[in-house]
């Protein structure tokens, strides 16, 4: 069976494309609005707020008509529009997988549209944040890939332990992944960014990285509920703290009995709004673009609720190679 995507279709030089709507934020007439050109690049004041303003057609290196319409996307952390030729329309459709071969740096699958092959752009790639597919540049071995997967697994099996505990309940640990990419692309990957989300940030000292909790849509409220407070409250928002410092300590006590590497949380801080403005001020940001990251990634499912959250932890690169070093399976060598 085939996965649907929900993607807002394009025309760009007279064919279709697809952008997925989970960083989709907003579609306007260019005409109506004055462009700009500032440090080389154009820009636009939407809704009070100047943003980057980058072409389409241009980007994808083919010809096409003047652009009329403009789509505000989240790429890299960032706001950005890309002007268009015309849009289609918000759609769900059928995603097919590319075969490897037939992969670009800026296409992650296609959807079938009206018996068209219609690509499916990723804004990161578009903005040229990250390139589709090239993680494996970052010079792991398969050996030190599956340790850091190893670390992921383990580090949050004592994290769901610790809530389940707290909690008095059964939390199921879902699939545990150790995502190997560049900075912004790992931003672009920690959820929807067009989500409204409760988001606990801890950071770890001496630039180690930051361990994040994400609560999508209601499931920071319904947290909340199970531990006798809600998220309007101002205890609420203490006890997501509560849970994000338990879980974070849990994971990295985890990581130093394994590797016997140190890494001291700092104390967390829980907001609540669109998760890529969340992101965009979050210590997981901060950095180069282009900085080599590992974005751990689980997700824990609360028994007798339907409150699923991930947790993640992405650490900088050093801190990485310290990890691989304890576990005996260090030197990360750079691919040329």
């Amino acid at each position: 069976m085939s996965e649907q995507v929900h993607v807002l279709v394009v025309r760009v030089g007279g064919l279709e494309w697809a952008l997925p709507m989970t960083a989709v934020e907003q579609t306007f007439n260019l005409g109506a609005y004055t462009v700009r050109r500032a440090g080389g690049g154009d820009i636009v004041n939407f809704r009070g707020r100047v943003i980057e303003l980058l072409d389409l057609g241009e980007r994808l290196q083919i010809e096409h008509e003047p652009p009329v319409a403009a789509v505000v996307v989240w790429a890299a952390g960032s706001r950005r529009a890309l002007a268009v030729e015309g849009l289609v329309g918000q759609l769900l459709l059928d995603r097919i997988e590319l075969p490897a071969l037939a992969s670009s740096d800026l296409v992650s699958g296609v959807v079938l549209h009206e018996d068209q092959v219609v690509p499916i752009l990723e804004p990161g790639a578009i903005v040229g944040a990250w390139s589709v597919g090239e993680a494996g540049g970052l010079g792991f071995t398969e050996m030190q890939q599956s340790a850091l997967r190893e670390i992921a697994n383990i580090g949050s099996g004592h994290a769901a332990t610790a809530l389940s505990q707290l909690l008095g309940r059964q939390v199921d640990m879902g699939y545990s992944e150790a995502l190997l990419t560049g900075l912004a692309e790992a931003i672009d990957r920690i959820g929807a960014p067009m989500s409204r989300s409760a988001l606990v940030d801890t950071p770890i000292q001496e630039d180690g990285g930051t361990v994040l909790l994400v609560f999508p849509d209601d499931t920071g409220e319904q947290l909340c509920e199970l531990l006798g407070t809600t998220l309007a409250e101002e205890l609420g928002r203490t006890a997501l703290q509560e849970v994000g410092n338990i879980l974070a300590t849990s994971y990295l006590n985890a990581i130093h009995e394994m590797t016997g590497m140190q890494l001291e949380p700092e104390p967390p801080t829980v907001n609540v709004d669109l998760l890529g403005r969340m992101l965009s001020e979050s210590a997981a940001s901060g950095g180069n673009p282009t900085d080599p990251t590992i974005l751990m990634r689980s997700q824990f499912t609360v028994q007798a609720s339907t409150a699923k959250f991930s947790f993640l932890f992405v650490p900088r690169i050093g801190s990485v190679e310290t990890l691989l070093d304890g576990l005996g399976v260090g030197t990360h060598v750079t691919t040329p």
